[in-house]
């Protein structure tokens, strides 16, 4: 009875061990194939008797058992690495939400602030025109405390009579003195 041709990934299956093992064995050994049929590579199991040796000392099945990586394992861990991103993407946008809130929070704050600045600044001007009617006021009646004769200049009579600063001058040059230039707060009135 002739006996049956295998593939590597066949001998394994059949050793219990993963096909990597098998080539990496053939490769040590220099174990040619048997026959080839396109790109595949037969073998006999008997020329692998020596690795089925190896694997059944217990040293070699616990190798085995930590070099094999079955196709569910690899998905396992395949799934178990897409969580941990999914957690970890979840992580970074739940942190993005914190802070577009954080930074609304912040421009609800600004906003606030430059309302309040827009009324301080309102309040302020309204002071300031106050203060400039209280200072124009007091500066009329500095003058009018000054010379008692600006009262008439203040009411509209300046224009008519001219500005005498003494007597004496009032008597000598009445009439070669020319009439006197409005003042600054003369005019207006």
């Amino acid at each position: 009875m002739a006996e049956e041709l295998l593939t590597k990934s066949k001998i394994a299956d059949v050793l219990g061990t993963n096909a990597m093992r098998v080539t990496r064995f053939a490769e040590r050994n220099k174990i040619n194939a048997v026959k080839k049929e396109g790109k595949r590579e037969l073998f006999k199991l008997t020329q692998f008797n020596a690795l089925k040796k190896e694997l059944e000392a217990p040293e070699a099945k616990q190798e085995a058992q930590g070099h094999g990586f079955s196709k569910d394992d690899y998905i396992l861990t395949l799934k178990k690495q897409l969580e941990d991103q999914k957690a970890q993407y979840e992580q970074i946008i739940e942190s993005k939400e914190e802070t577009i809130s954080s930074l609304k929070e912040t421009i609800a704050t600004s906003q606030k602030s430059y309302d309040d600045m827009k009324d301080q600044l309102a309040v302020k001007d309204n002071q300031i025109t106050a203060l400039t009617k209280l200072t124009n006021n007091a500066q009329t009646l500095n003058l009018v405390d000054k010379d008692p004769k600006r009262i008439q200049a203040a009411h509209g009579d300046a224009e008519t009579k001219p500005e005498q600063s003494s007597s004496s001058e009032k008597v000598n040059n009445y009439s070669t003195k020319k009439p006197s230039k409005k003042r600054w707060w003369q005019f207006g009135r």
